[in-house]
């Protein structure tokens, strides 16, 4: 029987698994088990969490079946796949600026300070422990020399230690991609200004816009060059494009140019491609054969997305694939366990066989993990070629 990994790559290479890969991503619901509610999570979601961290000792309220269970132990026990982001092979170094962090309530304050400005920004934690930007750090012109100069002097390195122990502890039963980040369009919308203020910003003033990602550009591609150069056979490009936040138009002009670039350079070291696309990505759908990627990432279908699984089927083929995953709002409302099962059944269907079945796309804290272990064992006996 094969190994969830090489069923995994039997996908990728247009060969035939012995049956449907399942690679559920559980950090989120983890880590809710494990810290107690309103503190930060100490990890992010898909980041690997070893066997030995201090973590899974603390007992906050993991259902006593699995009260001694490691993360990697539910994958181990189950024969699931592992799926991890390596966010730690790729390092950030700044030098002539400042940076401080204050912790005020549930909130976190970041203030970079350069001799061009200085950059602050806030993020606000929901009780699960996770977070999101309330005020990003882009809130004018003014700010714009500032972006520059940090980005001036922010330079990569890449820990290949970081990314071998991660795969040592996988085995054959995980993938890991390494995490290159966002493209310059996807840090404004994402990280830097927000949606609406990159709306009309590139109305209002374009040539701020392209400065900024004209500052920014050498920093991707030299995160580009050094995830050619790590460990593992895939790199993920994570904008997170979602049409409401990033249109068709904007995805075709200011992103694709930059994928196809830097998939010219890690193809070329022999580097499969992925992108995260969980949310509303109907009308990108069409742009993505042509976009280049050999794997999409954390695809979810109605009714937490716009879009069918079948509708994604089309885009599929010998060259692209997708991880696409029952939705994940389904395991935390009470649905049936027969109709999270005839979910994954229609996925397969519809997708199989460039398909890797998944929880579109991770498992919330307050979700059913006794569902997902049924939907694992019903992937067991799904046909891998059934779209064939």
């Amino acid at each position: 029987m094969m190994a969830q990994r090489d069923r995994f790559f039997a996908v990728m290479e247009n060969r035939r698994p012995d049956g449907v890969p399942f690679f559920p991503d559980i950090t989120d619901w983890y880590l809710a088990r494990r810290t107690p509610r309103g503190e930060r999570q100490p990890f992010a979601t898909g980041q690997m969490i070893f066997d030995d961290d201090p973590i899974h000792g603390r007992r906050v309220d993991m259902p006593e079946r699995f009260r001694d269970f490691t993360l990697l132990d539910f994958y181990r026990e189950f024969d699931w796949g592992c799926p991890i982001h390596a966010y730690e092979g790729i390092v950030a170094e700044r030098d002539g600026v400042s940076v401080r962090t204050r912790q005020d309530g549930q909130r976190r304050h970041q203030t970079i300070e350069t001799p061009e400005g200085t950059l602050h920004t806030v993020w606000g934690r929901a009780p699960h422990g996770s977070e999101s930007i309330l005020r990003y750090p882009v809130q004018g012109p003014d700010d714009v020399r500032a972006v520059e100069f940090l980005a001036r002097h922010t330079h990569y390195r890449g820990d290949a230690q970081a990314v071998e122990h991660i795969l040592d502890a996988l085995g054959g039963r995980g993938v890991i991609d390494v995490a290159i980040g966002r493209t310059p369009f996807g840090l404004l919308v994402q990280e830097l200004m927000g949606y609406e203020a990159v709306a009309y910003a590139l109305a209002d003033e374009p040539d701020a816009i392209h400065r900024l990602m004209e500052a920014l550009s050498p920093g991707f591609y030299e995160r580009v060059r050094i995830a050619a150069e790590l460990p593992g056979r895939i790199a993920i490009i994570s904008d997170h494009a979602d049409e409401h936040l990033i249109s068709p138009r904007q995805f075709e002009q200011f992103c694709l140019p930059h994928y196809r670039e830097a998939q010219d350079a890690l193809h070329a070291a022999g580097k499969l491609v992925s992108t995260h696309l969980d949310g509303n990505i109907r009308g990108l759908l069409p742009l993505l054969p042509e976009a280049g990627f050999d794997l999409l990432d954390g695809c979810t279908p109605a009714p937490m997305g716009n879009y069918e699984p079948e509708n994604l089927g089309p885009v599929l083929g010998p060259r692209l694939k997708a991880y696409c995953g029952v939705p994940s709002a389904l395991f935390c409302t009470n649905v049936p366990t027969d109709e999270i099962l005839s979910y994954g059944r229609r996925i397969t269907e519809a997708l199989a066989p460039n398909v890797i079945l998944n929880i579109g796309d991770v498992l919330p804290p307050d979700g059913d993990i006794e569902q997902v272990i049924a939907l694992g064992e019903a992937a067991r006996k799904m046909p891998s070629d059934a779209g064939a």
